[in-house]
């Protein structure tokens, strides 16, 4: 599993809006500039959160981005999975068989690590 930049953004983006969840809607703005990233990548992440139902959006002059109800329910792998998709952390071509002693222990790490990222929720950011 590769975990992006954007991932990274996302979690931090979530772990925020976790912290002040009684003071939601949160801006994209002020979001940006507690991350110190720009308004625009980080709309764009947020806006993948909203489509894959992490978070909700509300327009408008008190508009913002807030957490959905069952927000501890989330994975850590829903997110990651959410902004960059299924990606093996190896290769498409990195299959030598499964007598490999290689591949069966790098196979079992990101399988381990897939598995240590599901049992990981939102909650576990408080």
């Amino acid at each position: 599993m590769k975990i992006s930049k954007g991932s990274d953004y996302g979690l931090h983006a979530l772990a925020y809006l976790i912290a002040k969840r009684d003071q939601q809607p949160i801006n994209v703005k002020s979001l940006s500039e507690t991350l110190n990233v720009s308004v625009t990548y980080l709309s764009k992440i947020l806006t993948q959160l909203v489509k894959a139902g992490v978070i909700k959006s509300a327009s408008g002059a008190k508009g913002g981005y807030y957490l959905v109800n069952n927000w501890e329910d989330i994975t850590v792998y829903d997110i990651i999975t959410a902004i960059d998709g299924h990606q093996s952390t190896l290769e498409d071509s990195f299959d030598h068989g499964p007598e490999c002693k290689i591949q069966a222990i790098l196979t079992t790490a990101e399988d381990e690590m897939t598995q240590a990222l599901k049992n990981k929720t939102l909650k576990d950011l408080m």
